[in-house]
């Protein structure tokens, strides 16, 4: 069970004089009246609580229309249940670590001995980010270069937003709301628009990282003339499994249409990892996949799996972008994945205009093939 908190009675000198923050006089002090109020605090050895005592003076100045005020105690805010420390600590670690608010308020119960909600760490953070410009914030953030662009739909929104950030540092630099409605995208001009809004910002990228969006492309080079574009490898991945994951489900009806209930709920259960990447398999799933490849030779599933393996071959294993082109040429040439629509669709992708910016990072090794910004995301307040 965890340790109940040791109390900490906390009193400060009383000053002769003070000064009222409504009227600004400075005046001898006379006492109103007091009461204690407990604060939160940071501790490595243990868990502790400040009682503190809050003194209210009276103003002496009659026209003021406050007739008391509370002194200013030091290290804490007023109203605040929580000392100043304790708040400084929490955004070192927002702002240094590049961490999020669930992860900080983990942090200040596994490290010091107290705790903050979700919410009080955002309130922190907006408090201290409401006292910078917003450029001043992005030129300390230090931008590595590499930019990486996103659309967001907030929960409860009704339009989209439009997300920057820093590729290599994982971090948001801007987001902002664009015109529409619930349901309904944007247009070229809001893109346009809120790339504008960077370059203006003092967000200069030499490389930019997106999604398959076709306005991207054009209207960021309109701002950004000679930037290096390259595709979220995470969206080439969604996009192509859509079309894998669909051929599976149209495979399994047709298993349960023929009265093969045993093999079509086989492969319901291991959909998802006919579907995972091949440098995430385990031991395990490689022993179930020999199975599977096996069990339904000459069928759609083996010609998934080979497809599979035939894409880790050109994103994964080639090293120019030459490679992989020879190694896509090569795999249209062939004859086993035709059969299937899902795969000819799928196969169509990988030979359309987009294939040239899905492997820029083969020919600009500091650009990563993902932005990452699907996991900052939704996790960011």
């Amino acid at each position: 069970m965890p340790k109940a908190p040791n109390v900490k009675i906390v009193k400060f000198r009383i000053p002769k004089t003070c000064q009222c923050p409504h009227c600004g006089l400075n005046q001898s002090f006379k006492k109103d009246h007091e009461h204690w109020k407990i604060v939160k605090d940071i501790n490595i050895n243990s868990p502790i609580l400040l009682k503190v005592r809050i003194v209210s003076a009276k103003c002496s100045n009659p026209t003021c229309t406050t007739r008391s005020f509370a002194l200013p105690t030091p290290g804490i805010e007023k109203y605040s249940r929580s000392t100043k420390r304790l708040q400084v600590e929490t955004i070192a670690g927002v702002v240094d670590d590049n961490s999020t608010a669930p992860r900080m308020s983990a942090r200040l119960t596994r490290c010091f001995n107290t705790t903050g909600s979700d919410a009080s760490i955002y309130r922190w953070k907006q408090k201290t980010a409401d006292k910078y410009e917003i450029k001043d914030i992005i030129a300390r953030l230090e931008f590595s270069g590499i930019l990486t662009l996103d659309e967001y739909m907030p929960k409860r929104a009704d339009n989209y937003a439009l997300i920057a950030g820093d590729a290599v540092k994982q971090r948001i630099l801007y987001m902002e709301a664009v015109p529409g409605f619930y349901g309904r995208g944007y247009g070229r001009g809001a893109v346009k628009s809120f790339v504008e809004k960077l370059d203006n910002l003092g967000i200069k990228p030499w490389a930019i990282i997106f999604d398959l969006w076709a306005a991207f492309p054009e209207q960021v080079r309109k701002i950004w003339p000679g930037i290096i574009i390259q595709y979220d490898y995470f969206h080439i991945m969604q996009w192509i499994h859509k079309y894998l994951k669909n051929a599976i489900l149209q495979f399994r009806r047709k298993l349960k249409a023929q009265g093969y209930e045993d093999m079509q709920a086989e492969i319901w259960e291991h959909k998802w990892r006919l579907l995972k990447n091949m440098d995430k398999w385990t031991g395990k799933d490689h022993k179930i996949i020999e199975e599977l490849i096996e069990t339904y030779a000459d069928t759609v599933i083996e010609k998934i799996l080979i497809f599979k393996e035939e894409l880790y071959n050109i994103f994964d294993l080639s090293f120019t972008k030459e490679e992989a082109y020879a190694k896509r040429d090569a795999l249209y040439q062939e004859r086993w994945w035709r059969s299937s629509w899902h795969l000819t669709k799928a196969m169509e992708f990988l030979m359309s205009d987009r294939f040239e910016y899905m492997i820029t990072y083969l020919e600009e090794h500091r650009i990563p093939r993902s932005g990452g910004l699907e996991t900052h995301v939704p996790t960011a307040k």
